[in-house]
């Protein structure tokens, strides 16, 4: 009767770690758009401000001038960071992969 348990929950486990190491999130745009050599510096968390400075699957790290804002690091990486992958945010800066362009503003008017 226990070794029926044991295999079971042996199944289950393989099974739950299994679907858990999916492979890496497809790059964003074209395939093999990843550039991991190349690093981007900014100062400012704005959308537009990285976009000039920035290419998508670039790695981007933001290093704000001015320290002690906790929430900027986690508006920049909601503005430009690729979700998909790692972001590595502390409360003085974030490195992650820059997700490029905004999709266009989709807002749908209320249905009535």
């Amino acid at each position: 009767m226990e070794g029926w348990k044991r295999s079971l929950t042996l199944g289950l486990v393989t099974g739950v770690l299994g679907a858990c190491s999916n492979a890496s999130p497809p790059a964003h745009g074209e395939a093999g758009t990843l550039n991991q050599a190349a690093i981007c510096e900014v100062r400012q968390w704005q959308h537009d401000v990285v976009a000039a400075a920035c290419k998508p699957g670039q790695k981007v790290a933001f290093l704000p001038e001015t320290f002690g804002n906790e929430q900027l690091p986690v508006l920049f990486a909601a503005v430009n960071c690729d979700l998909r992958y790692t972001v590595a945010l502390t409360t003085g800066g974030v490195t992650c992969i820059y997700v490029g362009p905004l999709a266009p503003d989709t807002k749908s008017e209320p249905q009535k």
